[in-house]
């Protein structure tokens, strides 16, 4: 529940599917730049916009 996603209102349709599909694929992404969790690679990269967008390279 890192990002709050319990309080989150995306309760109708398709949305909560495609925002777990999201979670995962940001996971994925972090796990594979060395992170071990969402909440470290957070809080490394808070303040470090041109790394976090070299994750969409």
């Amino acid at each position: 529940m890192v990002l709050k996603e319990d309080g989150s209102s995306l309760c109708d349709g398709n949305a909560p599917a495609n925002f777990a599909i999201v979670r995962t694929i940001a996971l994925n992404r972090f796990r594979h730049h060395g992170f071990d969790s969402i909440t470290q690679g957070l809080r490394r990269l808070a303040h470090d916009l041109p790394m976090l967008f070299s994750f969409f390279q």
